[in-house]
C-alpha cells in the first residue's frame, strides 16, 4: 500500500501514523538488507533535538519504506540535512556551522558521547536547532554508503587519527574551508590518498585559494586543519565562526594587489603540491624498504613451503576473464574474501568483500567451539530444494550465477552477472524457530582489465537492480515441477 507521505527536503519526508505526524529520515538502506532486521530487533537508540541550550530526546518509534529505501521515523521536525545546506550558497552557512558547534557544545555539557561527523546524519531544523540521528542509525548510514559517498559526507571532515571528541574542531574548519574557499582543504578519489594528505599536514591556505580571505581566518583554519594547534572545543569554534560571520571574512583590494597576490599564491601551492608528492613518495618508499628489510631478517627463520606460497600469483592469476568474474562470485559461498581480493582491484566490490571477511572471522570462531559452520552453500542449499534448516544455519552465497559478456573498448572485458543471493533472515529465525532466510535476484555489470602481468581483474562492479525473492513461492514452484 503507497504511503500517504510530503516530501520535506531531501531525504527528509513527513508521513502520518495513527493520525500522529511524524518525520521520517532516508537512512540508505535497502528495503531487503539484514541491517534493517538488526537495527529492528535491538533496543533503539537515542538522537537528540538541540535548541539554544535545550537538548532534548529524538526517539525513533519505527521503521518505513518509501521508494526502495528505508526511513527511520520519530517526532515530527522540519529541516534539512546539513548535506544539501552545505552546498547551498544561497544561505549563511557560516550560521548554519555555528549553530553546529553550539549544538555540540550543548550535547558536551550533556556528557553525550560524540560520532564521527557525517553530513547525512545532522539536521538543520528550520526553528534553528539541530537534529543529530541516534548513533546506531549514524553507523547503518555509514555502513550503506557507498565509496564515493563515503568520502564525500564523512572522510573530508574526519581526521583518520582522531577520536570523535577530539575531531569537532578538524571538522568544523574542513566544513568552513569549504563554505570560504569553495574547496576542500584536503580531497581525493581515493580514501587512502586523502588520508596520506591529511596525516601529512600539507593542505593549501585558504587565502592562497582566494587571495581575499582575510590572513587571520586563513591562519586559525590552518592552525586547525594541520594540526599546528588544534582547537576541539565547540565553543571556540562557535564564537570564531560567530566573529567571521558578523565581521566579514574578506579583505578588499585593488586589482594590482589582488593579481600580484595571486601569483604569489600560484606559486606557493606549486611549493606545497611538491612537497608533499615528495614526502608521500617517501612514506611509501619507505614502507617497501623496511618490508623488505623485514624479510630479509626472518626469511631464514621461516619455512620454504612459506615462502613460495607468498610469494605465489593471486589465486585467480592466469584465468580468462570470465572466470575470474565467476571465481569472485563463487567465493563468496566458502567466504573466500581472498580469492574475491585477488581477483579486484580499486577497491571494486569492497563492501561485499567487508561483509565476507567479517562473517569468515565469526563463522571460524563458531567452529572453533561447535564444529560446525552456520553457514550452507546457497547453490548447493539451491540444488536441494530449498529445504527448511536450523534456526542456527543459514543458506548464504549465491545461485544460478549467469555470466554473459557485454561490448567493450579495446584492452578491457566487461560481463553481465545475473544470480540470486541469499542471506540470513535473523528476525524470522528468533520467531519461529526455524532458519530465517531472505533472497534478492541481482544483476550487476563488470569491468575488467589487465595488471602489469596481464592477469585480468575486476575494477568496477555497477548493481543494476535488485528484487526481493518469495521464497515460499519458489518452494511451491519446485514442488509443482515435481
Amino acid at each position: 500500500m503507497a504511503l500517504d507521505v510530503r516530501i520535506i527536503s531531501n531525504g527528509l519526508i513527513e508521513l502520518y501514523r495513527n493520525d500522529t505526524q511524524l518525520l521520517a529520515v532516508d537512512t540508505g538502506i535497502r528495503s531487503n538488507s539484514p541491517t534493517l532486521r538488526k537495527l529492528a530487533g535491538q533496543q533503539r537508540q537515542t538522537g537528540w533535538i538541540i535548541v539554544g541550550d535545550s537538548v532534548e530526546p529524538w526517539r525513533p518509534q519505527g521503521f518505513v519504506e518509501h521508494e526502495g529505501t528505508v526511513h527511520v521515523h520519530g517526532p515530527y521536525a522540519e529541516g534539512r540535512l546539513l548535506e544539501d545546506a552545505l552546498y547551498d550558497s544561497s544561505s549563511n552557512r557560516l550560521e548554519l556551522l555555528e549553530r553546529i558547534a553550539r549544538a555540540f557544545a550543548a550535547l558536551e555539557r550533556r556528557n553525550v558521547p560524540m560520532v564521527p561527523f557525517h553530513t547525512r546524519t545532522l539536521v538543520l531544523l528550520n526553528d534553528g536547532g539541530l537534529l543529530v540521528l541516534p548513533p546506531d542509525i549514524m553507523a547503518a548510514v555509514r555502513e550503506h554508503q557507498d565509496y564515493e559517498s563515503r568520502i564525500k559526507r564523512m572522510e573530508r571532515f574526519n581526521h583518520p587519527d582522531h577520536k570523535p571528541e577530539e575531531n569537532v574542531g578538524f571538522a568544523l574548519a574542513a566544513a568552513a574551508y569549504y563554505v570560504i574557499t569553495g574547496e576542500f582543504p584536503y580531497d581525493a578519489q581515493d580514501e587512502e590518498d586523502l588520508h596520506s594528505r591529511v596525516r601529512a599536514g600539507i593542505v593549501i591556505p585558504a587565502h592562497h585559494r582566494d587571495v581575499t580571505v582575510r590572513r587571520e581566518v586563513s591562519e586559525a583554519l590552518q592552525a586547525e586543519l594541520t594540526g599546528a594547534k588544534a582547537t576541539p572545543d565547540p565553543n571556540v569554534w562557535a564564537d570564531r565562526l560567530r566573529v567571521w560571520r558578523e565581521h566579514g571574512i574578506r579583505d578588499s583590494l585593488s586589482s594590482q594587489e589582488q593579481g600580484r597576490l595571486e601569483e604569489e599564491a600560484r606559486q606557493a601551492t606549486e611549493r606545497l603540491e611538491r612537497t608533499y608528492r615528495r614526502k608521500e613518495g617517501l612514506r611509501r618508499n619507505g614502507r617497501k624498504i623496511l618490508t623488505i628489510a623485514a624479510i630479509v631478517i626472518i626469511v631464514g627463520s621461516i619455512p620454504a613451503t612459506i615462502i613460495r606460497n607468498a610469494l605465489q600469483p593471486g589465486a585467480t592469476a592466469g584465468l580468462p576473464a570470465e572466470e575470474v568474474v565467476e571465481a569472485f562470485y563463487t567465493s563468496i559461498n566458502s567466504l573466500d574474501h581472498m580469492t574475491m581480493e585477488d581477483a579486484t582491484v580499486d577497491r571494486a566490490g569492497a563492501d561485499l568483500i567487508r561483509e565476507v571477511t567479517n562473517l569468515f572471522v565469526l563463522d571460524r570462531q563458531r567452529m572453533s567451539v561447535e564444529m560446525q559452520s552456520g553457514f550452507v552453500d546457497a547453490q548447493e542449499w539451491r540444488d536441494a530444494g530449498m529445504p527448511t534448516l536450523p534456526a542456527d544455519r543459514h543458506p548464504y552465497g549465491v545461485a544460478n550465477l549467469e555470466i554473459r559478456a557485454l561490448d567493450a573498448i579495446e584492452g578491457e572485458q566487461r560481463f553481465e552477472a545475473r544470480y540470486e543471493r541469499w542471506f540470513p533472515d535473523y528476525e524470522i529465525a528468533e520467531v519461529t524457530g526455524r532458519s530465517g532466510i531472505a533472497g534478492i535476484q541481482v544483476v550487476d555489470r563488470l569491468a575488467l582489465r589487465t595488471d602489469r602481468r596481464d592477469d585480468w581483474l575486476i575494477y568496477e562492479i555497477e548493481r543494476v537492480s535488485e528484487e526481493s525473492v518469495n521464497l515460499n513461492e519458489l518452494r511451491r514452484q519446485a514442488a509443482d515441477s515435481n
